[in-house]
């Protein structure tokens, strides 16, 4: 949704982020991994590419703005949502990112709100679709 917001060089630590967001439960869910393969598609990241490594506050450093940060809290909450299963290991990783960005526990909030309000409408849609 938000992926177009970041250039390549932050796309590509979203994807490691991502990475280590989905492997924090120890269990990749196909739910996850076609998420994942929903983002890279967003982002045009089709073919292998070779991702950074190294810590959270590592991968957090391309974020240089707002909107870029913002955008990879919202993805990655939504990430983290996409098995039903918002694990505490999941938990942390994202708490990471807002305290390495100063995103207040507020913010965090209404995104982590956000991000459920977006899936309980879209799940909507796929009823009223279906009917």
């Amino acid at each position: 949704m938000f992926l177009s917001n970041l250039n390549e060089e932050q796309q590509l630590a979203f994807l490691s982020i991502a990475m280590k967001i989905v492997g924090a439960d120890g269990h990749l869910d196909p739910k996850e991994r076609r998420m994942i393969e929903a983002m890279r598609f967003e982002m045009g990241l089709l073919n292998e590419a070779k991702l950074p490594q190294g810590s959270i506050e590592e991968l957090a450093k391309p974020f240089d703005n707002r909107k870029a940060q913002t955008s990879v809290m919202l993805e990655s909450i939504a990430l983290a949502y996409s098995d039903n299963d918002f694990s505490g290991e999941e938990q942390k990783i994202l708490r990471a990112l807002a305290l390495i960005w100063g995103i207040s526990e507020d913010d965090a909030t209404e995104m982590e709100n956000w991000v459920l309000d977006y899936n309980k409408l879209a799940k909507k849609a796929e009823e009223i679709l279906a009917k």
